[in-house]
């Protein structure tokens, strides 16, 4: 799950067709995963589905998915993947010029960074990002 993360922002800052392959191998174990355990790979899978939807312009199935991952992740108490399901939406509304929405969930990753106690994340995020 993590490595998709790592290849679709690898894909995002590049053109290279390696890492969206790399990409479809991973999105199809956790689909696997998903199938044996829904609760535990839910989150991940709609979480990668929405980040690919992103990097090929479907910027409303985007959307859409990651309001389902967040809304899975937060379902099935797995707080530090809906913080990263938040931050991840947060930078495709920043990438698409919706500067409010992204505010808003770079906000709540903040808050979710906190509750699960990972304060130097939410540092590092409030560095980087003005939100």
């Amino acid at each position: 799950f993590y490595d998709g993360l790592i290849f679709l922002a690898m894909a995002h800052n590049s053109s290279e067709f390696e890492w969206a392959s790399k990409v479809s191998n991973v999105l199809s174990k956790v689909e696997c995963f998903e199938q044996i355990g829904k609760s535990n790979n839910e989150h991940k899978f709609l979480l990668l589905e929405a980040e690919m939807k992103s990097r090929i312009g479907e910027k409303a199935n985007a959307s859409e998915k990651y309001q389902l991952a967040i809304a899975a992740a937060k379902k099935n108490g797995f707080i530090h993947e809906q913080a990263i399901a938040n931050e991840r939406a947060a930078d495709f509304f920043l990438r698409n010029n919706d500067e409010s929405k992204a505010s808003l969930y770079y906000g709540e990753a903040n808050s979710l960074y906190l509750q699960w106690g990972a304060q130097g994340k939410s540092d590092d995020l409030c560095k980087k990002i003005p939100f």
